[in-house]
């Protein structure tokens, strides 16, 4: 069974995003939901289904959603305050509307980061569970002193430069790249360029990371509808789900490294480069790497890009550093990457940016980031759960 174009995206809605902003979680829901509903030309009573991706106390759980906006719904979820759900949350929808739980479900993040402290700091609602759990949400070891996931991407890029004896500095092209690209985002939290001397002379964070391979706090919502086939048409064209994979886990992953680089593994096997090339998400959607025209991938660290790239098929595993150069990744390179900033300099918002921003780009709708004629976009992370929209 394939549910490839059975649902679609039909609005899409957000929130101003900030840092600290004084506006509630609550609040920025109500902005995301709201503008999705009108942007769809929808009311409340189209919607009545209701994904919710992070809760309290970083954001708001569905039933009091559900009950502040008047919603009135047969079918709710929510999944973990974690980072790599985007896809999670977009995947169950679909799937609830292709088996009739729902006609039209309203995917929904709304949080803020900036009022619980950093993670690995002793501020942090979380840092306690870490230690009590003898590991925290992002492969922290809290007994150990890895207390922020920091420590556990800097730990695999480290071992990612010395296993393929690559140079760290060609990494600078992912943030330097995103950074320009939110430069002509009006709704991104960090606008101003980076120059390549001001990313070299930045702070170390956890060697080998500095400052700007690490994604900035920003606070806001985005909401997301979709809907089934027979309830697709609008004002706007629909973007359709064709393909779709789930998030991986077992003894040859870790959160922040592509599969088999041997972070607490089993084993050292990265995928071949024909293996990345046959993900089911290609398979379902019929498409290959070459017929993307734009791409979002989940950047929360600099070097997370880089080990999708390889795990999707974009080049062979220990290459991604080097395949990044050269303008590749920018907007009119031939693989076209966080066209909005991504969560290094858009917003930290769990990739949920990043998936709006692909909506806007298929419906030509990107301004001056817009890619000339996209049809077709893949979200992926280094987890192994993707989604390709496309347009008719």
């Amino acid at each position: 069974m394939t549910f490839s174009g059975a649902a679609a995206v039909v609005g899409i809605g957000a929130s101003k995003f900030e840092r600290r902003p004084e506006t509630s979680v609550l609040q920025m829901a109500g902005e995301a939901l709201t503008g999705a509903l009108t942007d769809a030309h929808l009311t409340n009573d189209a919607i009545d289904g209701l994904i919710v991706q992070i809760g309290s106390p970083r954001g708001a759980d569905y039933d009091t959603i559900a009950q502040t906006f008047g919603l009135d719904l047969r079918f709710c979820s929510q999944t973990w305050a974690h980072g790599r759900f985007a896809a999670t949350v977009i995947t169950q929808a679909v799937m609830a509307v292709a088996a009739g739980f729902a006609t039209r479900v309203a995917c929904l993040l709304s949080m803020k980061n900036s009022d619980i402290g950093r993670l690995g700091e002793a501020n942090n609602p979380y840092f306690y569970e870490q230690f009590r759990e003898s590991g925290g949400p992002h492969g922290e070891e809290g007994q150990i002193g890895m207390t922020s996931p920091v420590a556990g991407a800097a730990m695999a890029f480290d071992l990612y430069c010395r296993r393929y004896r690559q140079d760290r500095e060609l990494l600078a092209a992912i943030p330097l790249t995103f950074r320009h690209h939110a430069s002509l985002s009006e709704d991104a939290v960090e606008t101003r360029e980076l120059s390549a001397e001001s990313y070299r002379n930045a702070r170390l964070i956890v060697d080998p990371l500095r400052l700007y391979d690490c994604s900035l706090v920003g606070d806001g919502a985005v909401c997301v509808i979709i809907a089934g086939r027979q309830q697709s048409a609008g004002s706007k064209p629909p973007i359709w789900i064709t393909g779709a994979q789930g998030l991986q886990a077992g003894r040859d992953t870790f959160i922040f490294a592509p599969r088999g680089l041997g972070m607490a593994q089993q084993s050292e096997k990265r995928l071949t480069l024909q293996q990345a090339r046959d993900q089911a998400v290609y398979r379902m959607a019929g498409v290959s790497p070459e017929n993307l025209d734009v791409i979002g991938m989940y950047d929360s660290f600099a070097p997370l890009p880089v080990y999708a790239f390889e795990d999707f098929g974009f080049c062979a595993a220990g290459e991604g550093l080097n395949w990044i150069q050269g303008g590749r990744i920018g907007l009119r390179g031939e693989c076209p990457t966080n066209t909005n900033g991504g969560q290094l300099s858009h917003a930290q918002v769990n990739g949920w940016g990043q998936i709006r921003e692909l909506i806007l780009q298929l419906r030509g709708e990107a301004g001056m980031r817009q890619i000339v004629d996209a049809r077709t976009a893949l979200w992926a992370t280094v987890g192994g759960d993707a989604i390709i929209f496309q347009r008719d």
